[in-house]
């Protein structure tokens, strides 16, 4: 017994991801360097101001700078690719109370130049904003302003736009004592523009929602159409990855498109069709698609199979049959890639079901590796996973 307890706590222990450092002064800053997304922590507390109280309204000559350095951490940030910095400060502990200045490093050497020249911010948040946050912090797309005084004010300042050569400084400061630390979510992205109309079959607008998801199925923006069925609005994507322009409208099947930055120009003029609610027509559902030889959705699925809840939840009397595909039977007969590819459609009638879609509106098929979008094997890797989907049948409306 004492042999396993003692295995057990060593599993434990070794199975932990180590804490980050933090450094509370300017000269021993920990470099991050950022290309696209990046993560630098959970990271330990930071414990005092370091050697040297560097920062304070007097030595700024700035209302926009810490009363006083209570609990700093100091980051030099590498500037690896041009676009929009943006990035958010979360405190481990909620009640955390993070504070951030962030300046632009000349070619002299930075940390002695603060001392010397009162170098201001090019962006810092002192305020205290919402409870419900939950402590968070930092720049984003949505806020307009630069810089956030001491007092009940916005939690988060405007982007900025950096060049990849440049280099940053950004200090935290936790006011609290017995702080847990923290996370910083570091994003440089180009700000695209969207512009289009939403289309019935018969060719006149219709009015619909417009959300733009990651991979991870977490929104990027939101926004909805005209009474004419146009939008026009700039949200940011990341190089090297693809993103789920997802349309919704109560009574018609949503549409989703996958972009990426290389589709730029073509995000400027889109025109899309929405087709209409109707009893036997056969609905492509674009990005619910599926892990190589499982019956797991990718998580970059959740938002579509939420609008086909949507859908589900505003239209009683709709009923439909949710149909499995894949991209090949490996070592599976036919037998087995039907039962396969009916276990995909189950995935997505469970999560209907937990959502509160009463299961009896939902009927589930498979076809197996029988309709395939792309053929093996020049199908690519992205074609393949296009097969590893479902399509949705309309039984009843």
């Amino acid at each position: 017994m004492r042999i396993i307890l003692l295995l057990f706590i060593s599993i434990s222990v070794f199975s932990q991801k180590k804490l980050d450092t933090v450094f509370c002064d300017c000269k021993t800053a920990q470099l991050v360097a950022i290309s696209g997304k990046t993560i630098y922590g959970k990271t330990i507390a930071p414990k005092g101001f370091g050697e040297l109280k560097e920062i304070s309204p007097a030595k700024q000559k700035t209302t926009f700078a810490f009363e006083k350095e209570h609990h700093s951490a100091w980051y030099k940030l590498i500037i690896n690719t041009s676009g929009d910095l943006t990035f958010n400060i979360t405190p481990t502990k909620a009640d955390d109370d993070y504070d951030f200045m962030l300046f632009k490093a000349g070619k002299n050497n930075f940390c002695d130049s603060l001392q010397v020249n009162k170098i201001n911010p090019a962006r810092a948040c002192i305020s205290r904003d919402k409870e419900e946050l939950n402590g968070k912090t930092g720049l984003n797309y949505k806020s307009t302003n630069e810089l956030v005084k001491q007092g009940v004010g916005p939690a988060y300042c405007k982007y900025i736009a950096v060049k990849k050569g440049e280099i940053y400084y950004l200090v935290l400061d936790n006011v609290y004592d017995r702080g847990e630390g923290h996370t910083i979510d570091f994003e440089i992205a180009q700000a695209v523009t969207f512009k289009g109309v939403v289309l019935d079959e018969a060719n006149k607008p219709i009015k619909a929602e417009i959300a733009l998801t990651n991979q991870k199925g977490d929104t990027v923006f939101i926004e909805n159409t005209k009474d004419d069925g146009s939008y026009n609005f700039v949200a940011p994507l990341v190089k090297s990855q693809s993103y789920n322009l997802n349309f919704f409208n109560d009574s018609s099947f949503s549409f989703t498109k996958v972009v990426t930055l290389a589709d730029t120009a073509q995000l400027k003029g889109l025109k899309t069709v929405l087709g209409k609610l109707k009893k036997g027509n056969k609905y492509s559902v674009g990005s619910i698609n599926f892990i190589g030889g499982s019956v797991q959705y990718l998580p970059r699925a959740i938002p579509s199979m939420y609008n086909l809840y949507r859908l589900l939840k505003k239209n009683p009397q709709l009923k439909i049959k949710i149909i499995g595909h894949s991209n090949g039977r490996d070592m599976m007969d036919e037998k087995g890639i039907i039962a396969f590819t009916k276990g995909r459609a189950t995935s997505i009638r469970n999560y209907l079901a937990i959502q509160g879609i009463d299961e009896k509106r939902i009927e589930i098929d498979g076809k197996g590796d029988h309709e395939m979008l792309f053929k093996l094997p020049k199908a690519t890797a992205d074609q393949q996973e296009e097969n590893r989907r479902v399509e949705v049948l309309v039984l009843e409306y």
